[in-house]
């Protein structure tokens, strides 16, 4: 509709605001406590992000004319008590947090093919809340922790105008929600010269968007796709196993040295990073890709200065 000219060296757009943030910590009792927290953050410089493409080619973008700086603001409290006859630290903390200026691809965005990413950009608001769980253990013999999180998070992104809608106007989950995430770390030493150490995540899979149909007008094809992150690829699940060997005891020495053999992906599951669709012989097929689905064994030597017990 028109177009502006900035002379060289004339500031085109600036962007400011204050960042806050306060916390307080109560205590409750002897080995318990409760704290609150709140920030408010500013981003002027994000990366945007192609999740469906095999390949993902990741776009840095700082705001300019056209793209307002997103801003966050985030509540959070927990309560944490110690056992100290168990040697435990327990965790429960809820958040909620509001984003404001979220910024997300329209609904069919040329993301390979344009170089001016403001023309397919839109931007409005997102919302997330969640609580996470954890037990941790420090002992000698066994440390380690365990936690759980629930969370939720969604983007409502609208306007006057049906190019300014996402989704058509309705909610849909981000990229990043995954509802249930797991992990579990666990270090166990039998002697001073052998230990043991394995972790498992889970989560949930993250949201996805899959072609339903495909049509033909004059011959041409088009594919009619599912309403925005209507859907999710498979759950992630990884477990990963480690043996540490200390070679040398000896407190008095310059350096000591320790092996470690460690295996990534125990059982060889093939978690998807993402799902894609090729057309063969007419049909529509559906594949997952998986990145490292099959076990890595890796042995390493290490070689530290200092006393073997140095803390």
């Amino acid at each position: 509709m028109d177009s502006l000219i900035f002379q060289r060296g004339k500031i085109i757009k600036s962007y400011s605001g204050p960042e806050l943030r306060a916390a307080i910590n109560y205590s409750t009792g002897t080995n318990s406590s409760v704290k609150i927290s709140y920030n408010r953050i500013r981003q002027y410089l994000f990366m945007l992000s192609n999740t469906i493409a095999i390949s993902p080619t990741d776009q840095w973008k700082l705001c300019d004319y056209h793209i307002k700086p997103p801003f966050s603001d985030q509540l959070s409290v927990g309560y944490y008590q110690d056992l100290p006859l168990t040697d435990l630290n327990t965790s429960v903390e809820i958040y909620y947090k509001r984003i404001h200026n979220a910024i997300d691809f329209k609904d069919g965005a040329g993301f390979l093919t344009t170089r001016n990413f403001e023309t397919e950009l839109l931007q409005g608001n997102q919302s997330a809340y969640g609580i996470e769980l954890m037990v941790k253990k420090s002992s000698e013999k066994l440390n380690g922790w365990i936690s759980y999180a629930y969370s939720h998070s969604e983007v409502l992104i609208t306007g006057d105008s049906p190019w300014e809608k996402i989704n058509f106007g309705h909610p849909y989950l981000s990229n990043y929600d995954k509802p249930h995430a797991f992990s579990l770390v666990m270090n166990y030493h039998t002697n001073r010269r052998l230990s043991f150490s394995t972790n498992m995540v889970y989560s949930t899979g993250r949201p996805v968007t899959y072609p339903l149909s495909i049509y033909y007008i004059d011959g041409q094809p088009y594919v009619n796709y599912s309403l925005r992150n209507e859907y999710r690829i498979p759950d992630y699940l990884r477990i990963d196993f480690s043996i540490n060997f200390e070679a040398t005891l000896n407190a008095r020495k310059i350096a000591h040295n320790y092996w470690m053999i460690n295996i990534y992906n125990l059982t060889g599951r093939k978690n998807a990073y993402s799902v894609f669709f090729k057309s063969e012989d007419g049909k529509i097929n559906g594949y997952k890709m998986s990145v490292f689905g099959t076990q890595i064994v890796t042995i390493s030597w290490n070689f530290k200065l200092g006393n073997y017990a140095s803390e």
